[in-house]
């Protein structure tokens, strides 16, 4: 009974060392300092050389994509009005949305191409930045915005002009 007694008694201290220990560490960790900013990461990614290139490209999709749509909706309206499509009209219809579906995909990865050096570039500015000024979180102010994560921010939280700067510089 004694040894019984005796083996509560050390699992009771080990685990009492384990949770003294644990919540030493969680307080260590709390009492770190967290830097919250916001950018515009599109923003930045323009700023690049190529930037311009994305751009042109984008809207050259827009530009083809809304008359791809432009047609779909045509006969979308026809069938939504209750006329019946005829044959030459149903075949176009699929013929449009499949063309409609490559050329956003075509777009899509000739953007991603063309982003590619100035995305990497942005990444580095901004880690650099928020190394050099300790921040510990960079959110993307727009999809912060977008998914109503933040409620409130000072307006001196924004580093997009200074990681602009940065991507310049370099």
């Amino acid at each position: 009974m004694r040894r019984l007694t005796l083996i509560g008694l050390a699992v009771a201290s080990v685990a009492a060392l384990l949770l003294a220990n644990g919540l030493s560490s969680t307080l260590n960790a709390q009492a770190r300092q967290t830097k919250v900013v916001f950018i515009d990461s599109q923003a930045v990614i323009r700023a690049h050389p190529s930037g311009a290139q994305v751009d042109a490209i984008r809207n050259q999709a827009e530009a083809e994509v809304k008359e791809l749509t432009d047609s779909i909706s045509v006969l979308d309206a026809k069938v939504a009005a209750g006329q019946t499509l005829t044959p030459d009209e149903s075949e176009r219809y699929a013929t449009l949305r499949s063309t409609l579906s490559a050329v956003q995909t075509r777009y899509l990865n000739e953007i991603n191409a063309a982003a590619a050096p100035a995305v990497e570039a942005a990444n580095a500015a901004i880690a650099a930045l928020a190394k050099e000024n300790g921040y510990t979180i960079v959110m993307d102010r727009v999809e912060a915005a977008n998914q109503r994560l933040v409620v409130y921010s000072d307006d001196d939280l924004d580093i997009t002009q200074l990681a602009i700067d940065k991507l310049k510089a370099n």
